[in-house]
């Protein structure tokens, strides 16, 4: 059944892509334009959304108020947009909430809260604050992942799998999520097409299509872009361009890199850090403490100190420099970087690659997403969670027929990528997406998932087995407490 929904959501998307790059007119600039989503026949008022979504028909919320308390400073902006403004992304996010309170008959009041990573404790004490006071001005939240897993391991957040209204057989919520973060039987957060966020956090790998040797297309059709292949052609392309004799930002290397892509580099050779139990239990990964996680972990320590074309910066914006310079061959981040920071830059042909396969062995590539995405779930606090779960779905649904074209097929694909097969190339980072369980319980982890690889690449220090065995008593602590607070 589930197989079947899914090609029909398929075939549906497909009509939609057809039909927003069909409406495109040209604005006198040589610069596209679209109405992402609208199909013909159909209006934006009145019942649109559960026209295309699970939920019954004319369901009618008589102009209830909707409290949803969001982080105020996501990266990109998915939040209370009061108008449009012209920007085909965010005109997209602004046009789904209006769906959403037109077709429910809902009023959404908006609540922002400091809510990144840094301000974990403040915003989970804000939501404390609210259930134990019981002011009910809380309803549904939305927030940083890492931001979700903390509130939910402390018990302020509904199990969504029993409400009324959200269907995770629908293809707006990822399976990947889905499956591992179903923890005991519940499941407190979800995300996908619902969080713009998310759409823009897929990590991939840039590449400088000034500077290739090969067709990296071609290797990744034929399933053999691995990490030896992007070895082989990192060779010999580091230039001392200042003369100082030691690496530094103003010479060429074939990689740049930092703390925050280490993780995306593992987890696309195949290493999980977290993950399910036949009883739904997390643990730990088979393939996080082993020897494949070992002898990769040497590799990439010694070609970021002891060779010479790859270096290892100590932040992004180090990273981000030397890219767009056109100075570096290749550079992992988010695809958030097509829009925040390569967009406006001229003379820069830049393409996008799946991350590296361990081996050609290894059936799929698999694409790790940033931290920083939102997770949306419904506060503890309300009793009767019919309209919330509701409104997340209608939210969810119309992410992915609004939002997720003007992203894609519009934004990223046709106006910020080169050519067609950069577009093939967002698709295989879309249809690979990781969510990993370890990152987003990561304090309650105690962080080791989180920081153990990147911060034995920071000490130069690869004995990783060593290092797994001394955190295995810690690290088993933080599980078993993690699978109890999901039987409370």
């Amino acid at each position: 059944m589930k197989t079947k929904i899914r090609v029909i959501s398929f075939i549906l998307m497909l009509g939609l892509v057809v039909l927003a790059l069909s409406a495109c007119t040209n604005s006198g600039e040589g610069e596209e334009t679209t109405t992402a989503g609208t199909q013909p026949g159909e209006s934006n008022t009145g019942g649109e959304t559960t026209a295309r979504n699970s939920l019954p028909p004319g369901l009618d919320f008589g102009g209830a108020e909707v409290k949803i308390l969001y982080w105020s400073d996501a990266n990109n902006e998915e939040f209370n947009i009061p108008e449009q403004t012209g920007s085909l992304i965010y005109d997209a996010v602004w046009k789904r909430d209006l769906n959403v309170q037109q077709s429910l008959n809902v009023k959404f009041n908006w609540n922002g809260q400091p809510g990144n990573k840094s301000q974990l404790a403040n915003f989970q004490r804000y939501v404390q604050n609210s259930v134990q006071a019981g002011d009910k001005n809380i309803e549904i939240i939305a927030v940083h992942s890492m931001v979700m897993g903390a509130l939910a391991a402390s018990g302020l957040m509904q199990n969504l799998l029993d409400t009324e209204y959200l269907d995770f057989e629908m293809p707006w919520w990822p399976d990947d999520l889905i499956e591992n973060s179903t923890i005991r039987d519940r499941l407190y957060f979800a995300s996908g097409d619902i969080s713009l966020n998310t759409l823009l956090g897929m990590i991939g790998l840039f590449f400088n299509k000034e500077m290739v040797r090969n067709d990296y297309y071609a290797y990744v059709d034929a399933g053999t872009w691995t990490l030896d292949r992007m070895l082989a052609e990192s060779e010999n392309f580091y230039r001392d361009n200042n003369g100082s004799q030691s690496k530094d930002k103003d010479d060429t290397y074939a990689y740049v890199t930092y703390s925050g892509m280490i993780n995306p580099l593992f987890v696309g050779s195949g290493i999980r850090f977290v993950t399910k139990t036949a009883d739904g239990d997390v643990a730990v990964s088979e393939t996080y403490a082993s020897e494949k996680t070992q002898g990769l972990l040497q590799k990439v320590i010694y070609n970021l100190y002891d060779k010479n074309d790859w270096i290892y910066f100590p932040n992004i914006d180090d990273c981000t420099d030397v890219f767009v310079a056109g100075r570096s061959l290749f550079y992992m981040a988010s695809v958030r970087l097509t829009l925040n920071a390569l967009v406006d830059v001229e003379g820069l042909k830049y393409g996008i690659l799946p991350n590296p396969k361990y081996n050609e062995e290894q059936e799929s590539y698999y694409t790790l997403m940033a931290n920083t995405y939102s997770m949306y779930g419904i506060c503890v606090s309300v009793l009767d969670t019919d309209i919330q779960s509701a409104v997340i779905e209608a939210m969810a649904s119309e992410g992915y027929y609004e939002v997720t074209p003007a992203v894609f097929e519009t934004a990223l694909k046709v106006r910020y990528s080169n050519d067609d097969n950069d577009s093939r190339m967002f698709d295989i980072l879309r249809e690979t997406s990781i969510f990993e369980i370890g990152l987003i319980f990561s304090d309650q982890l105690g962080k080791i998932p989180s920081t153990g690889l990147f911060s034995r690449v920071d000490n130069r220090s690869s004995d990783w087995m060593s290092y797994m065995k001394s955190q295995e008593k810690s690290l088993n602590n933080y599980l078993r407490i993690l699978n109890s607070s999901f039987s409370k």
